[in-house]
């Protein structure tokens, strides 16, 4: 009888350690949760990741997710005709890129990507035109209606066609507007896009160039190359 008694005791014991062990294995393996107390900074949890899309870049070449691959990526939407928040909002990253060569160090630099939501005007060639103004290394995205309204969608990077005279909207946005001079209102933040393709954060402007390179450094941190 205590034969029997220690055995499922020892049994017992055995269970209880692998089990201790297994919850310490996984706590340890547990990434610490990511504080990021930058205004205008938010993380997704989870990450998003990037269906596949194919858009064209400013030399005509394919862009596609596979070229998100293996480097850090900023994007933000925008239109070359854009009278104030996209040159604005390249300025300031044209600074952030500036301030990341000289504390990039062992990391390599990430890249910036600019996906035009105005494809009816922002052919490849006035993109790389525009583009050289802020930074020759920016990436300029454009391509069909469709995949760019999906991709942006998916980013949360919305825009609508509108009337500047009287600022009504124009209904879709996958037909170029009868109107002449149309305008689009869209989104301003910057999103964050890891080497695997995730989409992990988002920030809103003003884009100050120590806080933007403070969050990409703990994202980076965080996440890893």
């Amino acid at each position: 009888m205590s034969t029997i008694v220690n055995s499922g005791w020892r049994i017992g014991l055995i269970i209880t350690i692998s089990m201790a062990l297994a919850v310490t294995g996984a706590f340890l393996l547990r990434k610490p949760v990511l504080h990021i107390d930058v205004p205008g900074a938010r993380i997704l949890s989870p990450p998003v990741r990037v269906s596949p899309f194919s858009l064209l870049d400013q030399r005509g070449q394919l862009f596609s997710n596979e070229r998100l691959a293996g480097n850090w990526t900023l994007a933000t939407v925008g239109f070359t005709y854009c009278p104030d928040i996209c040159p604005t909002t390249l300025s300031e990253m044209s600074a952030v890129f500036k301030k990341m060569e000289t504390v990039s160090g062992a990391f390599k630099m990430p890249r910036f990507v600019f996906f035009s939501v105005d494809p009816f005007r922002d052919t490849p060639e006035v993109l790389e035109k525009y583009l050289a103004y802020f930074r020759r290394d920016f990436i300029g995205v454009t391509g069909a209606p469709a995949a760019i309204q999906s991709l942006a969608n998916e980013l949360g990077l919305h825009y609508v066609y509108s009337d500047p005279e009287d600022g009504q909207l124009v209904d879709g946005v996958l037909q170029k507007p009868a109107i002449e001079d149309y305008a689009v209102i869209h989104s301003t933040s910057v999103v964050f896009i890891t080497p695997t393709g995730e989409m992990v954060a988002t920030m809103a402007p003003p884009f100050k160039t120590d806080e933007v390179v403070s969050v990409f450094e703990k994202l980076r941190t965080h996440y890893g190359n």
